[in-house]
């Protein structure tokens, strides 16, 4: 009797962790795929899905003066796997070759011809050129990649246009901030190569006015956009756990979501988010008001084999671990994975990565990846 209740239990016990381990739902609505994951999906049978990363090297921390990495903010690599870092606090870019190794400083503050105030973007175009968003100047800088300066272009009649990617055609996708009958937005748009309008995928009202009464919530500015390399756009803004896929013509195609558990923001989680606001001289950090609650996900990219890999801000047990949240390429759900990994760029097999030091710097890292 004993032996049949103790086989009666264990059978429950496998149900009910069934019942736990939810399938993925594909429908469609308005013409829209709409891939639903639960908060805890079964991991597909037969699909590789656990990701090995093997360091190479780290760079943005050495003690020579001319290889620090001040504050790094945006880097791209080119086909020759050189690493171009944008240093927002020594207004200049820092190159590395595909072995780490420092080669040359691109720029310095100023207003003059190749020099750049507060740079807040860096991209390579498809004619080979380094593109710098110089906000403090209002234009966009043009270098070789070899650091020859090449032009200035003004943006100031584009309104806070930043945050740009670029795809294979030179069209961009930015944020711009918008002024309409007194009513301010930010707008992520898409441009030509000449930077007219083609249309908007969201539109983001702003209500804060007055410095001295209202305050922000920084989690509002973040939305994560890019292309792909059949020039689709996948967008996503983390207050809810969805990322949108677009067509080149602007029309949505696809929504991927996951339902999840909200991360609750400690006085630890705010210090150290502060302490990563660049202070621009008005009292931008007495400006923020935190909620209680991480949003959905910090960001995502997605890898050479079309994975999408979202970052949450679920904490893992390791010391500043989060959890990736890896879904497969048509996005349903392949497992997670514990890291202090950022990831920023999938080339070659290997993943670019940004990463907190133990000192508190952050450097880039680049990793061989392998997947079992």
């Amino acid at each position: 009797m004993k032996k049949v209740l103790n086989i009666g239990l264990y059978l429950l016990l496998i149900f009910c962790l069934f019942g736990q381990m939810q399938a993925q739902k594909v429908k469609t609505v308005d013409g829209v795929q709409v891939v639903e994951n639960p908060e805890k999906p079964k991991s597909p049978k037969g699909i590789l899905t656990k990701l090995i990363l093997e360091e190479d090297f780290k760079i943005g921390d050495s003690e020579v003066e001319e290889e620090m990495i001040a504050q790094v903010t945006f880097f791209v690599v080119d086909e020759n796997e050189s690493i171009y870092a944008l240093d927002w606090k020594a207004n200049n870019i820092k190159v590395f070759d595909k072995n780490g190794k420092f080669v040359r400083t691109i720029g310095k503050q100023g207003q003059g011809p190749g020099e750049m105030n507060f740079p807040s973007g860096l991209l390579i175009t498809p004619e080979n050129e380094l593109l710098v968003e110089d906000a403090g100047n209002t234009r966009q800088a043009y270098f070789t990649l070899e650091g020859e300066f090449l032009r200035n272009v003004s943006v100031a009649d584009k309104t806070s246009l930043t945050n740009l990617v670029m795809d294979s055609k030179g069209n961009v996708l930015g944020r711009q901030f918008i002024i309409d009958e007194g009513a301010m937005s930010f707008e992520i748009r898409k441009f030509d190569k000449d930077l007219n309008n083609l249309f908007t995928i969201e539109s983001i009202p702003f209500s804060f006015r007055d410095p001295q009464k209202d305050k922000m919530n920084p989690f509002d500015f973040v939305q994560i956009y890019f292309f792909d390399s059949e020039g689709k756009i996948y967008y996503g803004n983390p207050k809810e756990y969805e990322i949108q896929i677009f067509n080149s013509e602007g029309k949505l195609k696809k929504k991927i979501t996951k339902k999840y558990k909200s991360e609750k923001i400690t006085e630890e989680d705010i210090e150290k988010i502060m302490d990563r606001i660049p202070d621009m001289g008005f009292g931008l950090k007495n400006m923020m008001e935190f909620p209680k609650q991480f949003p959905a996900y910090e960001a995502f990219t997605i890898d050479e084999e079309g994975r999408l890999i979202v970052r949450s801000y679920n904490k893992a047990e390791g010391e500043d671990e989060v959890y990736l949240d890896i879904f497969d390429a048509e996005g349903k759900y392949i497992s997670r994975f514990p890291t202090k990994v950022n990831p920023r760029i999938w080339k070659n097999n290997k993943l670019y990565a940004l990463e907190e030091t133990d000192e508190g710097f952050i450097v880039i890292k680049r990793y061989t990846i392998s997947w079992q």
